[in-house]
């Protein structure tokens, strides 16, 4: 049913076209495609045509999401207003010509930025409209739209703060080009190139992120606001493979190990009052490595999980905070008295609240496994939590394969190779693939053995 009526502007038209189209999951390849630095025009250009072409359909495919809720539903001001975000995106976006050059790709860029913006509050303000309509669907529907919509939204992130990034960092680097130029100190090693740490990056990935850092930082954020919170926190060290180093979004790793710290600490300190245990025992976290991923273990001894809500802890809206039995945390107020707007808004960055929303660890798991990862829980009741977060390197799922470019003739002739032995690893687009390496000799064979009776197939006399 629909959810509510178009408006006035609005081009159903164009939007179900788009909307039509297949999607594509996020390139792993393509996310990596410019390691080689400096980024070139060339690259830029290539990456915002990849943007402009994947961006519009997976607005459009969100804004049809919309329509298919229940009409009452539709109509919560909150929804509403989530939906009129997705469509002005749309609009905004898919309004742009096929982008030639690096004007009209800046000004792309800052539409881009904007809209990316203005879309940072959608899960705040979504969960607060479900909260208010819960019962005029399923939770197994709820469920449902909100893991695809936050599937999607973290899809259209990845790929739009990948190209602004790119964006701004090919301008840096003209920059400093241009002042290495001009610098008569350029000689001085100190003076000129990119610096290590600079050359880490690619657009949003860091290749060479430590974990072990990470977790430091983290610790220290959501130590001090349990702090801020309870008036007391436990400590925490970080042991294992400390020198590890993973390929991976800061951003997510920051928002899933923030979530698991936040629920390590509170849980902590709530189980010292409720048992009167004199101190704190420490979280300990562990980092271990793995072929292609880096592991994560929280231990706390914050009591556990029972069992019956072993259940529920990656259900949306639920929380161990609940103190009225339902099995949703009241719409108008939650915990210190806050709104559940202020909580679930604030929840949504690092220094949210320490817990009572219950979108925390479903989002958490939603992350992790958005390239690959997991998240799992083993509880002990009565004692704590082993949380076990394991993130897949993004360039270790990418480096099994090598970059091939070549004309759509032979991208035609290896997909059709491909049907039987399946060494592709990603179609990247008209004239780029990524083919598994241990297949590249094979590959080379059967085009030359094609090539060899193409050829004395049309030296045969006739």
């Amino acid at each position: 049913m629909r959810s509510f009526s178009a408006k006035s502007h609005y081009d159903e038209t164009v939007v179900y076209k788009y909307a039509s189209q297949k999607l594509r999951p996020v390139s792993i390849g393509q996310l990596l495609k410019y390691m080689r630095q400096p980024l070139s025009k060339e690259n830029i250009l290539d990456s915002i045509a990849y943007t402009q072409e994947e961006l519009p359909v997976r607005l459009a495919k969100r804004v049809i999401s919309f329509h298919k809720l229940p009409f009452i539903v539709g109509t919560n001001p909150h929804i509403a207003r989530t939906y009129s975000q997705y469509y002005e995106a749309f609009d905004h976006l898919h309004a742009f010509a096929p982008i030639k050059d690096m004007d009209a790709e800046w000004a792309f860029t800052q539409a881009l930025e904007r809209q990316t913006q203005l879309l940072i509050d959608v899960i705040p303000t979504i969960a607060q409209g479900f909260l208010e309509c819960k019962q005029y669907m399923q939770r197994e529907d709820r469920t449902a739209f909100i893991n695809d919509l936050i599937r999607s939204r973290i899809g259209l992130r990845v790929i739009g703060e990948q190209h602004v990034a790119l964006s701004y960092q090919f301008r840096e680097e003209q920059k400093r080009m241009e002042q290495h130029s001009q610098d008569s100190r350029a000689s001085d090693p100190e003076a000129s190139g990119i610096a290590a740490t600079e050359d880490a990056w690619v657009g949003t990935i860091h290749t060479k992120l430590l974990p072990a850092r990470m977790m430091e930082q983290c610790g220290q954020l959501v130590q001090g606001m349990c702090e801020m919170h309870y008036g007391t926190a436990p400590d925490y060290y970080v042991d294992g493979d400390i020198g590890e180093t993973i390929s991976y979004i800061p951003s997510h790793f920051e928002y899933i190990t923030c979530e698991l710290l936040k629920n390590a600490f509170r849980a902590t300190v709530d189980f010292s009052n409720k048992t009167n245990r004199s101190s704190h025992p420490p979280i300990q976290i562990t980092i271990t490595k793995g072929d292609g991923y880096v592991g994560v273990r929280i231990r706390d001894q914050g009591g556990g999980i029972s069992k019956n809500n072993m259940r529920n802890v990656f259900e949306y809206s639920w929380s161990s905070m609940q103190a009225d039995g339902s099995d949703e945390p009241n719409a108008a107020t939650s915990m210190s008295g806050m709104s559940m707007q202020s909580n679930i808004a604030l929840q949504q960055g690092i220094g949210g609240p320490i817990a009572g929303l219950g979108f925390g660890l479903p989002m958490a798991r939603l992350y992790a496994s958005y390239f690959g990862g997991s998240l799992d829980i083993v509880p002990m009741e009565g004692y704590g939590c082993d949380v076990f977060l394991k993130l897949r390197s993004i360039e270790g799922s990418a480096v099994k394969g090598v970059f091939v470019e070549c004309d759509p003739a032979t991208r035609e002739v290896l997909l059709k190779l491909n049907e039987k032995d399946k060494f592709i690893i990603e179609d990247l687009d008209k004239t780029h693939l990524f083919i598994n390496s241990t297949h590249l000799d094979r590959v080379k064979w059967a085009l030359d053995g094609l090539m060899n009776e193409n050829y004395y197939k049309k030296e045969q006399p006739k």
